[in-house]
């Protein structure tokens, strides 16, 4: 982060880099730069932005609080919230339109709970519900004609 106009006619002075205070920046890392026009503190030990630190998280009339509830979620500049209740035990993800998400997990996923998803579905491989596959199995009491077969075997 730097502040200053490269424009300005100081001759387009700048500070040099200032580090931010970041929520974790250990193994676990979380990247969430400051906004341009955010309210930052800067602490600057000794007078000298050369070692200076910036908190952020101010809120200002540009930035205000995004609700007022125990709801807490991320609300990000195109729309896009993750949002968690913990009195309702819910969380929600909302995306912008054309928003996509993507999970990936080569060892799998499990979903504990009913499922209802509207839209169409398109699976690459086969799709199994109560041991019986979609696209192999097989029906008794087939006979031709408008008769329908027996269920899956």
């Amino acid at each position: 982060m730097r502040y200053g106009d490269p424009d300005d006619d100081d001759g387009g002075a700048e500070t040099p880099p200032i580090r931010w205070l970041a929520s974790r920046a250990g193994q676990t890392r979380v990247w969430s730069p400051p906004s341009v026009g955010e309210q930052v503190i800067v602490l600057a030990p000794d007078g000298q932005l050369a070692g200076a630190v910036a908190l952020t998280g101010i809120w200002q009339d540009a930035f205000p609080p995004p609700g007022v509830t125990l709801t807490e979620f991320f609300l990000f500049a195109d729309g896009a919230r993750i949002a968690y209740d913990p009195v309702g035990h819910a969380l929600s993800v909302t995306l912008p339109a054309g928003g996509t998400a993507e999970i990936d997990a080569p060892g799998g996923l499990t979903i504990r709970g009913d499922v209802s998803i509207e839209g169409t579905v398109t699976v690459s491989e086969d799709v199994t519900a109560s041991g019986i596959s979609l696209t192999g199995h097989k029906h008794g009491n087939v006979q031709s004609g408008t008769s329908q077969t027996g269920g899956p075997l």
